[in-house]
């Protein structure tokens, strides 16, 4: 987190607070939701689990060691609990440890806010060792010969004698969720981690919406990046920056005294004012079509991608980054004025855009470097971090902030009116998982 990643983003009911608040706060209920049932299940079970932790403890199960008989009576009684709700009850030593978290303040990221934090752990059994290496081991060792070379009897026999050697992997990502604006934003692209924590926030009382990205246009996602690249400003500053790349080696193109601009033509190939005063600018990684019979070409370079959109007239955009920008001016030690942009938000804008198995809009390749600069001055200024808390509470504030900017722009950009949905919207109300770009 606080660095460029992907997002999942799935809706929460927001009257569905309370019955949240009240399990955060049993510890019967959290210490079957925990990191530290979770471990147990999946080592004595063999099975996939997840579990949680409090967002300020990452890895607060570390904390509390169990012997073999509670970790045995713990992973019996998270099981038993998950599948028909008729575990009996847990044993105090095991209750009274701090190994996980069992109140609200472990996991409320805002005092004032309906705003929560934690780390969902997905622990899952993979291979330990290098199968293959074992069995051509084995294989000199009985046969005195390459596994390859076995005839299918013989390579039967040191297959049964070779243990599948695995253990359980722990990936863990961080979970934020905003009862006032009714969001979860999980970091991750696995449908199947997402699904297992969207079932662990259910048992918990939190309430999951499908939702996804989803606009009343045809083929909204290159409706939108088409549109934004016949919005171009600066179209002669591209096309001159992408001679001098086919003609010098980057190091030889000399840069623009113009610092905004060289940053401009440096890493964009289109940068479009909105009337809101929002600027998009389109960078790769992007995939360029020249014409409607032509597979779209994967380009990174921007002077590349301002090349191939200028050899036809039917050239387009088929995927793209996109950078959100604000332009503002600045008063600089000496007393001058300039100019200078600041990201809000970048993202990939592509046919991936939404998770429709899981029902989860995504932003992939999220990044709001703008928000870690402003953290890292404010600490230079004021010569005080802020606590942990902040630190989560004041990236999820700006995430909901970019979001919007990110959904409005683009409704803006496709002359939406009023009355018309576009946006992250509920899959089951707005038909999104139809209309939507196939994951």
């Amino acid at each position: 987190m606080f660095g460029r990643g992907n997002w999942a983003i799935v809706g929460l009911v927001k009257e569905s607070l309370e019955d949240f608040s009240i399990n955060l706060a049993d510890p019967v209920r959290m210490a079957a939701a925990s990191q530290l049932a979770a471990a147990a299940v999946a080592s004595l079970y063999g099975g996939d689990a997840t579990g949680i932790n409090p967002y300020d403890a990452p890895r607060l199960d570390e904390k509390q060691e169990l012997n073999l008989d509670q970790q045995t009576e713990l992973a019996r009684y998270a099981v038993a609990e998950q599948v028909d709700g008729t575990a009996t009850p847990l044993p105090e030593e095991i209750l009274a440890g701090s190994g996980y978290g069992r109140t609200v303040a472990a996991f409320q990221i805002h005092s004032q806010l309906p705003w929560f934090g934690l780390w969902a752990v997905y622990n899952e059994q993979k291979n330990a060792s290098d199968l293959p290496s074992m069995k051509e081991q084995r294989s000199y060792v009985m046969l005195e010969r390459p596994y390859k070379f076995l005839q299918p009897t013989d390579k039967r026999t040191v297959d049964d004698q070779t243990l599948d050697a695995t253990a359980v992997s722990r990936t863990q990502v961080p979970v934020l969720l905003d009862f006032h604006l009714g969001r979860v934003y999980i970091e991750s692209t696995n449908s199947k981690q997402i699904y297992s924590v969207i079932v662990s926030l259910n048992r918990l009382g939190a309430q999951i919406v499908p939702v996804a990205w989803n606009y009343p246009a045809h083929n909204w996602t290159e409706a939108i990046l088409n549109r934004l690249y016949e919005g171009t400003q600066f179209r002669d500053e591209f096309k001159k920056r992408a001679e001098e790349a086919m003609r010098f080696k980057e190091k030889e193109i000399e840069k623009l005294e113009d610092r905004e601009m060289e940053a401009i033509v440096s890493k964009f190939f289109s940068m479009t004012e909105l009337s809101s005063g929002i600027w998009a600018g389109i960078s790769g990684p992007s995939r360029i079509r020249i014409h409607d019979a032509a597979p779209p070409i994967a380009v990174s370079s921007p002077t590349m991608a301002t090349t191939l959109l200028n050899l036809t007239e039917a050239a387009g955009v088929v995927t793209g980054a996109i950078t959100m920008q604000e332009s503002i001016t600045i008063t600089t030690k000496s007393g001058a004025e300039r100019n200078i942009r600041r990201d809000i938000a970048r993202f990939d804008l592509n046919d991936r855009i939404n998770l429709t198995d899981v029902g989860a809009a995504m932003l992939r390749g999220f990044d709001m470097a703008s928000h870690k600069k402003d953290v890292l001055r404010e600490i230079r200024e004021t010569r005080q971090v802020p606590a942990i808390p902040q630190f989560w509470g004041g990236w999820l504030h700006q995430m909901n902030n970019a979001v919007h900017t990110i959904e409005e722009s683009f409704r803006e950009v496709l002359e939406l009116g009023g009355d018309e949905q576009g946006g992250i919207v509920p899959m089951q109300i707005s038909g999104a998982a139809e209309n939507a770009p196939t994951p």
